[in-house]
């Protein structure tokens, strides 16, 4: 009996990496770039973001599969929210 012949495809050769994605954003209120950071906190199912430049702070209820652009989207919607009810 011989040996098995080997596969001549590398393993994970046609797989691409993903990128982390980002948890470093803009503010809003002060337009610096790299300003706004975000942390999650899994046990108390909060995600929390601040602005280090300006101070701006919120705070969303996350679930397991939330990500740190997803607290800022909800951030976004909500001052479009506030924006929104002074017209």
């Amino acid at each position: 009996m011989g040996k098995r012949k080997k596969s001549s495809r590398t393993p994970g050769a046609g797989r691409k990496k993903v990128p982390p994605l980002d948890t470093v954003f803009t503010c809003l209120f002060c337009h610096h770039e790299k300003a706004v950071s975000c942390k999650i906190d899994d046990k108390a199912r909060i995600g929390y973001l601040s602005c280090k430049i300006c101070g701006q702070k919120f705070s969303a209820d996350t679930d397991t599969l939330t990500q740190p652009i997803d607290v800022y989207s909800q951030w976004i919607d909500a001052c479009e929210d506030v924006a929104g009810q002074d017209d």
